[in-house]
């Protein structure tokens, strides 16, 4: 089956900054200095981070993002993992339809949003980070599945296949690159008789793409992670594109 990415068909994007921190950032431990980083956030990068949530068990920043129609999406952009700090930052939100979210530079939002957290956790050190890219890619009503499984050459597993999950690892150099694509579908309602909503089953394909430092050796200097954000802005979309239709 003949299907085409491109970045007209992105339905939703999510761009995601990991870091490990060693030793490991407790919430126990370090709850006042990790609030007022939080606050540093929300006053630096107001477009990105509103709202702390803070709780015995969990440490989160939230922003609630003004979409078309008076609808608003709230969503974490901050929040400590076990591994370490994880922004969030969305590009395009399905809410009714696709809907860009501008945040600007959401790289010079991550890189100064580093900075402080080095300087007020100068005893850690900054492992790995990773940039993720989590997109869906609308094929509306034609069965995603079929469009992932017709890259496999026997046509019996194609008639067969009742799931599909694609991990790919692809380590170039000194960066990881890796990628995870499976089908996915939901049920949107349409126009129709009130007490009787009519829905179609609307397909798409989910592609996540990691890049990250393929070492982890110490502390990465600036350089090293302007390095692992370059790569990643070089590769998505358009590299992602071109290799997902095998134009490679």
């Amino acid at each position: 089956m003949n299907y085409e990415f491109d970045v007209e068909h992105i339905s939703q994007h999510m761009v995601k900054y990991g870091v490990q921190v060693q030793p490991r950032i407790g919430l126990a431990d370090e709850k006042t200095k990790l609030q007022d980083y939080c606050n540093w956030l929300i006053e630096e990068a107001p477009e990105a981070f509103e709202t702390l949530l803070s709780g015995p068990n969990q440490l989160r920043v939230q922003k609630s993002f003004v979409l078309a129609g008076n609808r608003r999406a709230d969503m974490p952009t901050f929040i400590l993992t076990a591994p370490g700090p994880l922004f969030t930052f969305p590009e395009r939100i399905y809410i009714d339809q696709p809907q860009d979210v501008d945040l600007g530079d959401k790289d010079r939002i991550f890189r100064k949003a580093l900075d402080e957290l080095r300087t007020r956790f100068s005893d850690r050190q900054v492992r790995r980070v990773g940039v993720i890219h989590e997109l869906v890619f609308d094929t509306a009503q034609f069965n995603s599945l079929e469009i992932i499984a017709s890259n496999l050459k026997s046509e019996i597993w194609r008639e067969r296949l009742a799931n599909i999950n694609i991990h790919l690892e692809t380590p170039q150099q000194d960066k990881n690159i890796n990628l995870d694509i499976r089908p996915t579908h939901v049920m949107r309602a349409r126009g129709g008789v009130v007490d009787v909503p009519q829905q179609d089953t609307m397909f798409g394909i989910i592609v996540n793409v990691e890049i990250n430092n393929r070492q982890v050796k110490g502390d990465l200097s600036k350089s090293e992670v302007n390095d692992i954000l370059t790569s990643a802005a070089d590769f998505v979309p358009d590299g992602l594109i071109k290799f997902l239709n095998n134009e490679y």
